[in-house]
């Protein structure tokens, strides 16, 4: 008589190597909250072996080495693309402040408002085309680096209908000198140097006025006694604008939110859906392209590049792009980027953000607010795609922490479900748009909701930077 307990199993065969690899794979679902992980993990390990990747610096084409390393294995074709990047972008216009204030003050006081005046509006006309609009007039600056672009391409089994970008940036912002929540520092460093250079134009504005209406513009005439000495005291007041030449540092925030994790999240995608593919079902006319910029934190000029030399082959793509991902209450898509200046879809925001509420989570879409700078996806806007952002910063530095462009920009101020929920969400975005359904008339919003809103954008940011 024979006990089924104790009676010897036969052995199972053996698998080969690749067999293991797919069983293993099958076990493990990857599901989202384990390619959240693995995105946090891979940002560490980024951050660990490279630290902060200033635009165009050793450690940032070092990490976008290893970032194509990391598509390979998940995609048909991976590739690397230089960039020439003006690190002075943001840099140059404060430092040209400095030496255009003397000479304004110096016009005044030789009888010349108007030639003060005119130096005055065009130096504003130019800030404002490179800081706000991010327009700037050819690269004024001299301090140009050689960047890295990296892109990764997985084909669909059939021929090819849709094309979905991911896009991410692996540059790290610099760090500011001064910390605006120490307000008595922020004051003296920044606030007044602002004042002193807006008063040197408006005291030759007003000159200027008063000459005009005494007939005698273009006629040599020294200012008022009492006016000619606050331009004195204000041309010797010259070394409180010292500040603005370091305003930015030489270090580099980690960049692990802003925006490192979003490159890790764009490599899990890649792998989710490469694992899709190894299992039977791959995407069937959808062309997935996974894209990681230098050069964003400096006026986006990774992506600019990136844009202007595939636009040809892009048409009809629709892009997402991740920044900043941090809060999983704080999910937004972007209608409008840099500034508020520059349109987005605002219908791919919109579709966007009913995906993440059918699937349980919270999600708005609105405007970038003004002062918060650009992100990659107004790029992909200027060159003709449909784009939105998906970020999840907290945009008013008193509901939560702001830690990006810090030296607190660490894997910790991530929330992890942040990640698992904007992962969740692209994922459904490929699926929708891989079975065509994405602008089905029975998902999309009414009409009343899909109307762009107009005017300018409400939100306004309480801190100057540059995203």
């Amino acid at each position: 008589m024979r006990f089924p307990v104790f009676r010897k199993r036969s052995k199972a065969p053996s698998l080969a190597p690749e067999q293991h690899e797919h069983r293993r794979q099958k076990i493990e679902t990857l599901k989202a909250g384990r390619l959240a992980a693995l995105a946090l993990s891979f940002t560490s390990d980024i951050i660990e072996k490279y630290g902060p990747r200033l635009a165009g610096s050793e450690a940032s084409l070092h990490a976008a080495q290893e970032i194509r390393s990391s598509y390979e294995p998940f995609c048909d074709h991976s590739e690397t693309e230089s960039v020439d990047i003006d690190t002075s972008f943001h840099s140059f216009p404060l430092q040209l402040a400095l030496y255009l204030y003397p000479a304004i003050l110096s016009l005044l006081l030789v009888g010349l408002p108007y030639l003060g005046l005119l130096l005055f509006l065009a130096y504003l006309w130019y800030a404002a085309r490179t800081l706000y609009l991010y327009k700037p007039i050819g690269k004024l600056g001299k301090h140009s680096v050689e960047g890295m672009n990296v892109y990764a391409v997985l084909e669909p089994k059939q021929e090819v209908l849709h094309t979905l970008l991911f896009t991410s940036h692996h540059d790290s912002a610099p760090l500011f000198h001064y910390n605006r929540l120490d307000r008595i520092a922020y004051a003296k460093k920044v606030a007044l140097p602002v004042l002193l250079f807006l008063l040197a134009g408006l005291f030759n504005a007003t000159h200027m006025i008063t000459e005009l209406l005494e007939g005698r513009l273009f006629a040599f005439s020294l200012p008022p006694i009492g006016m000619g000495v606050i331009g004195i005291l204000l041309l010797g007041a010259t070394p409180l604008l010292l500040p603005l030449r370091s305003f930015y540092s030489h270090e580099g925030s980690p960049g692990a939110g802003d925006n490192l994790a979003s490159v890790g999240m764009t490599v899990q995608l890649a792998r989710y859906l490469h694992w899709k593919k190894s299992c039977n079902t791959p995407l069937s006319h959808t062309r997935l392209i996974f894209c990681s910029f230098d050069g964003e934190e400096s006026g986006l000029q990774g992506s600019k590049a990136w844009y202007e030399k595939h636009k040809a082959e892009l048409g009809g793509s629709l892009v997402l792009n991740f920044d900043s991902i941090y809060h999983a209450d704080k999910l937004t898509f972007l209608e409008r980027d840099i500034n508020g200046t520059q349109a987005l879809s605002y219908r791919l925001a919109r579709r966007c953000v009913q995906i993440a509420k059918a699937m349980g989570y919270e999600a708005v879409s609105e405007s970038i607010p003004r002062l918060a700078g650009g992100t990659d996806a107004a790029c992909a806007s200027l060159a003709g795609l449909e784009a939105t952002t998906l970020t999840s910063v907290a945009w008013d530095d008193r509901s939560k922490p702001s830690v990006y462009h810090t030296e607190r920009d660490v894997v910790s101020a991530i929330d992890g479900k942040a990640v698992e929920m904007a992962l969740s969400i692209a994922i459904r975005l490929v699926e929708l748009v891989d079975s065509n359904r994405l602008w089905d008339v029975g998902e999309m919003p009414s009409p009343k909701e899909q109307e762009p809103e107009e005017g300018d954008p409400k939100l306004v940011f309480t801190k100057l930077t540059h995203r």
